[in-house]
């Protein structure tokens, strides 16, 4: 039973009410981590939505079982953003989950062998356009094989161990609109160099998650840079630990990364010399389940090598309940760097209200207050709102999210 957890929520994570919400996509079997939990568990239920939000199988391969499945999710809101003398109103996309969709399948082998894919596409549901430009399937594009003796094998775009780890330290699943989380990864004011690719999806990416041993175990990944013209070849190379039982999942992962290139926003400075400077991660994150409710804390570290450029910390506490058939969540984050007055704190309180298995009305309210010499911003689209100095970034959003 440990083997089949761990495998799971490794996979996630290393990573609602009860099962009659959030249901995955139809013609895909249900993933199977929430099963070992007690019916109607906060850990159970919150297992069982981000399973759902995230796609099918997210939290691990279907035992022994052979499909094919396309699935998805369309968000979209009325939102309306605040900065210093500066307001907007607009129709976004993705205020609770991505708007996406994406075809998942796999193969049963034998022996407890498992072949599996995953193709994911991130969209725009108020305009059709594609999240990124440059790379079609941008969310999800790799290919693995797990055993639960063995562990599991994954080759492409995907997220790093650092990064699935960091899953795990925000209520809102650290999608780019409503979660301060989202906002406080930002290094551009580190200074040459200064990367936080270890956390992100990557492409180029090699992947290993072992089986468990008791309640512990490790996740390993190293990606390659797209350009490696300049600096080394390896984009980022992470690690992981991570100990999980029914009331606790804690992570522990280190990263070090070199800016590819080829990416877009992904080296900070002078292009020609950025890509030789490395940036260490440090990453704890835990997901504990207090009985009425899931409490969630973090702490992420930048430490970039290259001389002259500052340190960040973040700092993250979040919350989350079920109500009957709402979801309540909540977070609070502070940044704060070795420059002077360069420090920010916000928060995003969320209620998802499900109308069904697949489909829910949300609501977000979103703060982040800067200090003198910081410029965070909050729900960014489309070049709004810019980031300044000193402002204060107010937002409100009210949408719909369906899944299928």
């Amino acid at each position: 039973m440990k083997k089949t957890l761990g495998a799971l929520l490794a996979s996630l994570g290393t990573l609602a009410c009860s099962g009659a919400f959030a249901e995955v996509s139809p013609g895909a079997p249900a993933d199977s981590a929430a099963v070992l939990y007690a019916t109607g568990s906060q850990m159970q239920s919150i297992f069982r939505y981000w399973g759902a939000g995230l796609g099918p199988q997210t939290l691990g391969v279907a035992s022994q079982r052979t499909f094919v499945t396309l699935y998805g999710t369309l968000d979209m809101g009325i939102n309306y953003t605040k900065a210093g003398p500066y307001s907007i109103t607009r129709v976004q996309s993705g205020g609770a989950l991505t708007s996406k969709f994406g075809f998942y399948g796999q193969e049963y082998l034998g022996n407890q062998w498992t072949v599996f894919f995953r193709l994911e596409n991130g969209f725009l549901g108020n305009t059709g356009a594609v999240q990124d430009t440059t790379s079609f399937f941008n969310r999800a594009s790799y290919i693995g094989m797990q055993n639960p003796i063995y562990g599991q094998l994954t080759l492409g775009r995907q997220y790093t161990s650092a990064g699935a780890a960091a899953l795990g330290a925000d209520p809102f699943l650290a999608v780019a609109h409503e979660s301060v989380y989202t906002y406080f990864l930002g290094v551009t004011d580190l200074g040459l160099g200064a990367n936080g690719d270890a956390l992100g999806r990557l492409p180029n990416t090699l992947r290993y998650i072992s089986p468990r041993f008791g309640p512990f175990g490790f996740d390993l990944s190293y990606s390659l840079k797209g350009d490696q013209s300049i600096g080394p070849a390896v984009h980022q190379r992470s690690a992981m630990v991570s100990y999980i039982d029914k009331r606790a999942v804690l992570s522990i992962a280190f990263g070090q990364s070199w800016c590819d290139p080829s990416m877009t926003s992904s080296c900070v400075g002078d292009t020609r010399i950025a890509p030789t400077k490395r940036t260490d991660t440090y990453l704890v994150s835990l997901m504990y389940d207090v009985g009425p409710f899931i409490a969630q804390g973090a702490y992420i570290r930048y430490v970039p090598q290259t001389a002259d450029t500052a340190i960040a910390s973040l700092y993250l506490l979040g919350l989350q309940k079920w109500w009957g058939v709402n979801l309540l969540r909540a977070s609070v984050a502070y940044r704060d760097t070795t420059k002077a007055q360069d420090y920010a704190y916000g928060s995003t309180i969320g209620i998802d209200h499900f109308l069904s298995k697949r489909t829910s009305v949300y609501g977000r309210l979103g703060l982040m207050r800067n200090g003198p010499n910081s410029s965070v911003t909050y729900n960014y689209d489309s070049g709004s709102p810019a980031p300044a100095p000193g402002r204060t970034v107010s937002s409100v959003t009210l949408g719909i999210n369906h899944q299928f």
